[in-house]
């Protein structure tokens, strides 16, 4: 793709690789020294972060004149808006549904797939005890804050606000209700807090230790390099209402194009991110990171199976955790908070007042 781009403007691209683990520091690390690339890649969680430290350029105008922002999924866009302004263009998302397998439901007669909290409870309440089934739900736990964001799907489905008024507003009928859900799960043995993915091997959704989840592509791609018989026995629902009144919602993390704020070259930065952008890139793009397009015009592409297209499918209804500068500390202090709850030594109530006060003190 860079070649083609360089072929095609005329503008000379030098490429720079990191692991995303020390990413977000090199490019802050790099911000202050002014040696920070000039288009870069950003997380999810990035923007509100980088933007409020002032090393990423404004592009509202650019994207509001730019003649394919339409194809662009607009909650997704907004994913890197901070404060009014954009500063990011979606690159590759990963919806997070339902995700199921198909065989092992059937086998414990649950024939339709969960709508609703209550309905995804009582699918897992028929598998519990089922043979091969150490938990009906793996919430895809990992070693990293797999733990906040399973917490954050359900929090977000329950019409949760991170913060009200600048003050943290975890405690609140929707985190009770929601980690009221999630905490009953685990104590009810229908979920295990133990069922830690270490992200090696297959997943255990796919090994048959567990038969429901909260997932999306990262699912199906560990069944097809695991097991591709099985990958064909997944199949994708719908996100879930947390009751029936409600409306259904998935969750959306959406890796991102930005312009570095100090860039001289601001101009030839924007012709790199649109060309990226446009959908035969785009299309290679998501196909290679094995996410899902961002574009409207992608759903149908060659290399999109059903089970990615009806990941897809729910993104018009899928929301993004809030843009705020604290963000990128969240995530862990949440996770580790979480942790005695969900194994019943801290209650709910405990919880939540602790979660406030440790993101107000952040």
């Amino acid at each position: 793709m860079v070649p083609g781009f360089a072929k095609e403007s005329g503008i000379d691209v030098e490429v720079q690789t990191s692991d995303w683990g020390s990413a977000f520091q090199k490019v802050t690390t790099g911000a202050a020294s002014n040696s920070l690339a000039d288009v870069l890649v950003i997380g999810g969680i990035w923007a509100a972060p980088l933007a409020d430290k002032n090393v990423l350029l404004d592009l509202t105008d650019r994207i509001s004149a730019w003649d394919e922002r339409g194809q662009i999924y607009e909650k997704m866009l907004d994913d890197g808006a901070y404060e009014g302004k954009n500063y990011a263009v979606p690159i590759a998302a990963d919806v997070r549904t339902g995700i199921y397998r198909q065989d092992l439901l059937e086998k414990v007669g649950v024939g339709s797939l969960p709508q609703t909290w209550d309905d995804f409870r009582a699918a897992a309440e028929e598998l519990k005890g089922a043979e091969g089934i150490v938990a009906p739900i793996d919430f895809g736990i990992d070693k990293s804050i797999g733990l906040q964001q399973a917490f954050a799907q359900l929090f977000l489905q329950a019409g949760g606000q991170y913060w009200t008024d600048g003050k943290a507003s975890f405690n609140s009928d929707a985190g009770n209700r929601a980690l009221s859900f999630f905490v009953d799960l685990y104590q009810a043995g229908l979920a295990d807090p133990n069922m830690v993915f270490s992200g090696n091997g297959p997943r255990p959704i796919i090994a048959g230790q567990a038969a429901m989840s909260l997932g999306g592509v990262q699912i199906l791609g560990n069944a097809e390099s695991n097991n591709k018989e099985l990958a064909e026995k997944l199949v994708v629902g719908p996100g879930l209402k947390s009751e029936a009144s409600s409306e259904a919602r998935s969750v959306a993390w959406i890796n991102k194009l930005a312009i570095a704020k100090g860039t001289k070259r601001a101009d030839d930065a924007w012709e790199l991110v649109r060309y990226l952008a446009a959908a035969p890139q785009l299309s290679e793009v998501s196909r290679l990171y094995d996410a899902l397009p961002p574009r409207r015009d992608l759903a149908d592409a060659d290399w999109m199976d059903e089970r990615r297209k009806g990941i897809l499918a729910t993104a018009d209804s899928a929301v993004s955790q809030p843009p705020n500068p604290k963000m990128m500390a969240l995530g862990p202090e949440v996770n580790s908070l979480l942790e005695p709850a969900i194994r019943g030594s801290v209650s709910v109530a405990e919880t939540l007042k602790a979660i406030d006060a440790k993101v107000d003190s952040l």
